[in-house]
């Protein structure tokens, strides 16, 4: 089980993909990696070069896309090694255990819309509810931005954390990117601009939440076509209408759930379990949301999921689910068997939910129903709490 985290801390506090190249048809690849992973039960440095650059696969002169799966949580590129992500196994379960094409490319597709969300929802979103336009991308933007410095102003007040603060929830501009034609062997990480917009200077807590967002016309020029192209794939977007009749209805239920507010734009705070892993507490923030009752919350406004009445009988479904999935986990990244005896329940709850989703079921609640099997005279799943997932799950022998 690998998990990523933030270099820096402060930067769950803004969800955005530093990247503008290597996203294009991002959910076809995903359905093609998925693919490699459920045949090859792996995925090996070889193996992944082939399919970037082979003649069968993709033919990218470059293999700096994985600097954007790992983005999105799939997979984790180091020098020797390809570590698979949670999102990816998430797929792989979920594409799995359902038994034909449609229902897996829906499943794969919530997935996807899920990493999507997690990792850049707050530019993604903001630019699907502007339509996409210049004007109103800005005031979204500027808008979002200067409302979440305040929040965080106030839950942690002081200069430093101003600073740290304004550095991050701002919007980043890659005057430096040359995007797939650049220098053959770089990677995209190197291009990705660290530094604050502005010119670094001292700045007092009131201004750093005051200081305008500049945007560049290489950011209009690289970032919204990208994420529209996510929009159509989605089915939330169309060229000759706009917004869907899904992306209508997606955006009115995330504007139900509170994630988007009078003044119309989306902020998408981190989880409970993102607040510990960066190491604050997870009471820091009102607007914290588990990740269980965020997944529901996404799923019910791309899919209409709705969450079963809770039944005693449930837990042994929740055993015999588990069970299931650890089947299909375990069998998969042979080269990590030996650590895959739990699954996290960032793994666990995103497949759970897709699988439902695809096949337009009711979702076991989860929580409550691995809650009330722990309670149970005989308990046949350990529950392992994890700074970095929130959550483990295995089954007894």
């Amino acid at each position: 089980m690998a998990a990523t985290a933030h270099s820096d801390p402060y930067g769950i506090f803004m969800r955005k993909i530093g990247y503008s190249v290597g996203l294009e048809r991002t959910l076809e690849r995903l359905g093609d990696l998925q693919k490699l992973y459920l045949s090859s039960r792996d995925i090996t440095l070889a193996s992944w070069k082939e399919l970037v650059k082979g003649k069968n696969g993709w033919r990218l002169k470059t293999d700096n896309i994985a600097d954007v799966f790992s983005s999105l949580g799939l997979i984790h590129r180091t020098p020797g090694d390809i570590l698979v992500l949670d999102n990816l196994d998430a797929t792989a379960i979920a594409v799995s255990l359902l038994d034909d094409e449609e229902k897996k490319y829906a499943a794969r597709s919530f997935i996807f819309l899920w990493a999507v969300l997690v990792n850049d929802g707050e530019i993604f979103v903001n630019l699907l509810l502007a339509g996409f336009k210049e004007k109103l991308i800005k005031e979204k933007f500027s808008a979002m931005i200067r409302y979440k410095r305040q929040i965080l102003a106030k839950a942690m007040p002081g200069k430093d954390a101003a600073k740290r603060i304004g550095r991050v929830v701002t919007i980043e501009r890659q005057e430096k990117n040359k995007g797939s034609a650049g220098v053959t062997g770089q990677s995209i990480t190197s291009l990705k601009r660290t530094e604050p917009l502005q010119k670094n200077r001292s700045l007092d807590s009131d201004s750093s939440i005051k200081e305008a967002v500049e945007f560049s016309n290489d950011y209009f020029r690289k970032v919204p076509p990208r994420r529209k192209d996510w929009a159509k794939t989605l089915g939330l977007w169309s060229d000759d209408t706009g917004p869907t009749i899904l992306g209508a209805d997606f955006t009115d239920c995330l504007r139900s759930s509170g994630y988007i507010g009078e003044d119309g734009f989306f902020t998408f705070w981190p989880m409970d379990y993102e607040l510990v892993r960066a190491g604050f507490k997870p009471n820091l923030l009102q607007e914290t949301k588990t990740l269980w009752d965020t997944l529901i919350d996404f799923a019910d406004a791309y899919g209409g999921l709705r969450v079963k009445s809770f039944e005693q009988s449930d837990t042994d479904n929740l055993v015999d689910h588990l069970k299931t999935m650890m089947k299909v986990y375990r069998s998969l990244h042979t080269r990590k068997s030996m650590l895959r005896r739990e699954l996290a329940i960032t793994t666990a709850y995103p497949a759970s939910v897709a699988i439902a989703s695809a096949s337009k079921e009711p979702v076991i609640d989860l929580p409550k129903a691995l809650n009330a099997e722990r309670k149970g005279e005989q308990r046949r799943i350990n529950f392992r709490r994890s700074r970095n997932t929130g959550g483990a799950l295995s089954v007894k022998r």
